[in-house]
């Protein structure tokens, strides 16, 4: 035998009904045992009672159901005011008669059916519950808001970070094809190698990228890899130097973050007839790491196709590590510098 669910929206309605319901059993058996006094409650008195709270109730309910939703959620600030001091003036108008000729024994101070002061009394009674229930409404209409705009936002961010992450694959796999071509292309006997490497490449990229968070040791030997794979078409006397400092183990981070500065340093740094090689260094400690490429500048001014991989990386950090990064970039006597700071542990990013 199968078992009910409920939607998630029908329990939640479901739980506020109970709530409401609570709240005025709570009040109302404040007003019968504390309002009532030593006095003996009677059936009367608790019909006097039952009277007043149905009339507080269409007071709090036309308030909160249909003048709130109708005027003040809409900035008719006027017609809001009217229809309440109309609501107001109708409930003592109705209220008024029924303590005069019903409930006379509760009113003994009561000399005519409708006096100033007693309207004054009613009104005040009546406002106090609009006020009670335009706060309710107000704050809790706030709250839902900005529990829906902070869900919109993360969807956003989510949405904008796989549109990013998606550019991310592609761009370095056109890098990259654009390298084994050059190998072919010249016949290099090490063209099946670089193929090989590739396929390394991209199932990282493929299995294990698509994660929010990837170890830190597999980022590193994806670089690794990517930097064999470059050595293929370059020569022997180019430098290349990636320094590790720190224990890289148990370590988190964002998957391609680093990667983009390298493929960057790759794509630019090896143009230039006074090539200085490239230089990748890691610093690895308790709460962040410290990544850094050097490179040959070649102006790193945008063309077609440039540009993009650090554009999408400065994007990516803004979504995933909000003030918990730092990316800086330096060209000086024709070098190019690019540092990147990450935080870990509780400052790892909750996308």
């Amino acid at each position: 035998m199968s078992s009910l669910v409920f939607p998630a929206a029908t329990i939640k309605k479901r739980y506020q009904i109970a709530l409401h319901v609570l709240a005025w059993l709570a009040f109302s058996t404040w007003v019968l045992y504390y309002i009532n006094g030593t006095k003996a409650l009677t059936p009367h008195r608790v019909l006097d009672v039952l009277v007043g709270l149905a009339f507080w109730l269409l007071i709090f309910y036309i308030n909160w159901y249909y003048l709130i939703p109708k005027y003040l959620a809409r900035n008719r600030l006027m017609l809001y005011i009217v229809n309440v001091l109309v609501l107001l003036l109708l409930y003592g108008l109705v209220k008024s008669p029924m303590d005069y000729y019903v409930f006379r024994e509760f009113n003994p101070k009561m000399e005519a059916v409708y006096t100033s002061e007693r309207m004054l009394q009613y009104g005040l009674g009546g406002l106090m519950l609009i006020f009670i229930s335009s706060g309710l409404k107000v704050t809790g209409n706030y709250i839902r808001n900005e529990r829906r705009n902070k869900e919109l936002e993360n969807q956003k961010l989510v949405a904008e970070l796989a549109f990013l992450k998606s550019q991310v694959n592609p761009h370095f796999l056109f890098n990259t094809l654009n390298n084994i071509y050059s190998l072919a292309y010249k016949q290099h006997p090490e063209t099946p190698d670089a193929i090989m490497k590739l396929s390394l490449l991209m199932r990282y990229m493929l299995y294990e990228s698509n994660d929010t968070l990837v170890c830190l040791d597999k980022e590193v030997e994806h670089i690794n890899n990517f930097i064999d794979l470059q050595k293929l078409r370059l020569r022997e006397q180019t430098s290349i130097k990636f320094n590790i400092e720190g224990d890289i183990e148990g370590k988190q981070i964002a998957p391609m973050l680093m990667m983009t500065l390298v493929e960057n340093a790759f794509k630019h740094g090896l143009v230039s007839k006074n090539e200085i090689g490239i230089l990748i260094n890691l610093a690895v400690s308790d709460k962040f790491l410290l990544f850094s490429t050097v490179n040959n500048s070649s102006t790193h001014k945008k063309r077609e196709f440039g540009g993009i991989g650090l554009e999408n990386l400065k994007q990516r950090l803004k979504l995933l590590y909000p003030n918990q990064h730092k990316l800086t970039f330096e060209e000086k006597d024709g070098v190019f510098y690019a540092t990147m700071k990450l935080y870990f542990h509780q400052n790892t990013p909750k996308l």
